[in-house]
């Protein structure tokens, strides 16, 4: 499966279902700055800890793909483009065998 075609899968699970895969977003990159906030869909807020690191912020789409952006830059740009930041995603963890 492309990664292309991934991602449109998991953009349509979160806004049928709420929910992605832990597996999935570990690769989820991280949106540090866009041209134009406006084209970027917001598809709601994250807060899970992997390992080694923790994910506080939201997801959005941007062109077709996932990005996530951290509580800070959400802070900010939620004021400046007016968008709904109620909606929480859940993050499905994968069985340990």
């Amino acid at each position: 499966m492309s990664v292309q075609l991934s991602m449109l899968n998991a953009v349509k699970e979160i806004k049928n279902t709420g929910k992605i895969s832990a597996k999935f977003l570990a690769h989820v990159p991280k949106l540090k700055d866009c041209d134009n906030w406006g084209k970027a869909t917001f598809l709601g807020k994250i807060n899970y800890a992997f390992n080694l690191s923790k994910l506080d912020g939201g997801l959005v789409e941007l062109g077709g793909n996932i990005y996530y952006i951290n509580a800070a830059q959400l802070k900010f740009i939620a004021k400046e483009w007016k968008w709904q930041t109620n909606n929480s995603i859940t993050v499905i963890e994968e069985p340990k065998e």
